[in-house]
């Protein structure tokens, strides 16, 4: 199972900002709270989170500045503003720094509630693709070793090893369209079917259908022509 999600609150508005923290913590998520600005960037700097929550309006935010450039281990972390002072220019900022939520106070604690939802469920497809390109990575490696060492390996072992990462790569790309079914309503949020990790990870399993086109013949394998169907399908439904 998924260990609870972890937010960063920002606020300073004291009152609002525990209570609304421990309503999150009933919901199960993990929060911890900073009071301005400049706390919340050092906790963005030492701890990751998959969400953050941030007043507009607070000291040590300045223009934003907050958001400006999130620190590693945070880089791509989903934002959810909120302000009790909305104006057109702070709108504007936000859609231009792709927030995934501009929310106005006071705010219903179930639109929070959604919101927040959306951005973990981001979050985790975001760290499942990371996690993915990852393993095709490795894959691309011992292929490589593999193939600087002709006559060290023989053919089973090569074709073992391949079948063995495919096989990996296809549960992965299975379960990231299962992450991304059903979360991407109005398009707004960087979800499976318009990642551009994703879109690189396509990419590689295009390739390694090609590979087996071309390698069908000489090793006469209903196997590998299995394979590369169901590569196919997998590529084909990510897409759709």
């Amino acid at each position: 199972m998924d260990s609870p999600a972890r937010i960063l609150m920002a606020d300073d508005e004291e009152l609002f900002l525990l209570s609304t923290a421990d309503l999150l913590r009933e919901e199960g998520y993990v929060v911890d709270c900073a009071k301005d600005g400049q706390e919340a960037a050092r906790m963005l700097a030492e701890t990751p989170y998959d969400l953050l929550i941030s007043d507009i309006r607070m000291p040590g935010n300045a223009g934003l500045s907050l958001i400006q450039d999130l620190p590693e281990p945070n880089r791509d972390l989903p934002v959810i503003l909120m302000t009790g002072y909305p104006s057109a220019d702070t709108a504007i900022q936000a859609v231009n720094r792709a927030v995934l939520a501009y929310l106005v106070k006071p705010m219903e604690f179930r639109e929070l509630v959604v919101q927040v939802q959306r951005g973990v469920a981001q979050r985790r497809i975001q760290r499942a693709v990371a996690a993915s390109v990852r393993r095709v990575q490795d894959w691309a490696g011992e292929m490589a070793a593999l193939a600087g060492n002709p006559g060290g390996a023989p053919v089973q072992q090569v074709l073992g090893a391949m079948l063995g990462r495919m096989g990996e790569s296809l549960m992965d790309m299975k379960h990231l369209v299962d992450l991304g079914a059903g979360l991407e309503p109005d398009g707004s949020a960087c979800l499976v079917r318009n990642c551009p990790r994703l879109e690189t990870y396509q990419r590689i399993f295009q390739e390694g259908i090609a590979i087996l086109e071309q390698t069908k013949g000489a090793f006469k394998s209903r196997n590998l022509e299995d394979l590369r169907h169901k590569m196919e399908g997998a590529v084909e439904k990510s897409s759709n």
